[in-house]
């Protein structure tokens, strides 16, 4: 699985031809609208689904509920105008949290969602309550997300908070053998 970023909260993640995107944003943002195509499209905040500009004539998703599309399977989750989604694909699990700072509702989600490789969070809360959240969730690699109206500072602290220092990437190639045995990677991925 290739893993890239497209700015905001939008990443692309691919393994041969399928592509799956989460929280991609149309015209008008701050960066060039992200154009590919995908199988699957979901939003961890519902409000910004809008006029998109992937193709494909993709699946779309933001509201909880499980879901599967060929051989990925994903769960989202209702967490107080946020749907954090739990992906499944090539035996990695990848848990999507938005902007989802409530340590409360994280631990439901954990609780549901059992072991999480790769975590995508935007650091927009307390860094103590989101470290909190990556310290119960666990996971083997953490890619921080800077999200809009994010200052550069609140990005930093975070990182900061995590005690790992980052690696700074392109975009990670990941498969399950290749996931950490033990301790914690923290990946910035630079945009694409």
């Amino acid at each position: 699985m290739v893993v890239s970023y497209y700015g905001l909260s939008c990443l692309k993640l691919q393994s041969g031809d399928a592509v799956i995107v989460a929280d991609p944003f149309g015209k008008g943002a701050e960066f060039p609208a992200p154009r590919f195509e995908a199988r699957v499209v979901f939003f961890t905040d519902p409000a910004a689904k809008k006029d998109i500009s992937i193709a494909g004539d993709p699946r779309v998703f933001a509201i909880p509920g499980e879901y599967e599309a060929g051989d990925v399977s994903f769960v989202g989750f209702n967490a107080g105008g946020v749907t954090p989604f739990l992906v499944e694909w090539e035996g990695i699990r990848s848990l999507f949290l938005g902007n989802l700072d409530d340590v409360d509702i994280a631990d439901t989600i954990i609780d549901f969602a059992g072991t999480v490789d790769i975590l995508y969070l935007v650091p927009s809360g307390s860094p103590s309550a989101l470290q909190k959240i990556v310290s119960n969730i666990d996971p083997r690699i953490i890619i921080p997300l800077m999200g809009d109206e994010m200052k550069k500072s609140a990005f930093d602290s975070f990182i900061k908070e995590l005690g790992e220092k980052p690696e700074k990437m392109d975009k990670l190639t990941i498969k399950k053998k290749g996931l950490p045995a033990e301790g914690q990677r923290v990946i910035v991925l630079e945009r694409a």
